[in-house]
């Protein structure tokens, strides 16, 4: 569910200057859930969300199913460390694992001709990781009140 807010969140409505400064909203719900229960959401998750961020966003195919495959594989590998970081130090590697994924689709637009990405995508990054406490916090509420039954 929490995938499908954050592709709700990608193709919303608004103005160029302000989605320059979006966060990758799916990229942090999918870096999270990794780390979380890195069991549980595995590289095929990530793919497929990807994908459907490929659909949505009219991209090359496939470029974000391999990106987000990639940043799931990396933060599951990373989560028993990361999760014993302060939230200051996982904002850090938020970072750069967005950061990993901007070159990924970067490099894959290079590869097929498209125009390189801007400056924008770069401060995305940086706002992903200002923006990570938060996402956290929101996240592991909502899984500690599903696992708890609602309490």
């Amino acid at each position: 569910m929490t995938i499908f807010v954050a592709l709700v969140l990608i193709v919303l409505p608004m103005q160029d200057l302000v989605r320059g400064f979006m966060p990758d909203w799916v990229s942090l719900v999918l870096i999270y859930w990794a780390m979380a229960m890195p069991g549980r959401m595995g590289i095929p998750i990530g793919w497929f969300a990807g994908l459907l961020v490929d659909i949505l966003t009219m991209g090359i195919p496939g470029a974000h199913a391999l990106s987000k495959a990639v940043i799931v594989y990396a933060t599951a590998s990373l989560a028993t460390r990361v999760r014993a970081f302060p939230l200051w130090q996982q904002s850090v590697v938020v970072m750069l694992l967005v950061g990993l994924e901007v070159l990924l689709l970067s490099l894959t637009g290079l590869l097929v001709g498209e125009k390189v990405a801007g400056l924008h995508l770069w401060t995305a990054v940086v706002v992903g990781g200002l923006v990570w406490p938060a996402v956290y916090h929101v996240l592991r509420r909502l899984r500690l009140s599903t696992t708890m039954g609602g309490n």
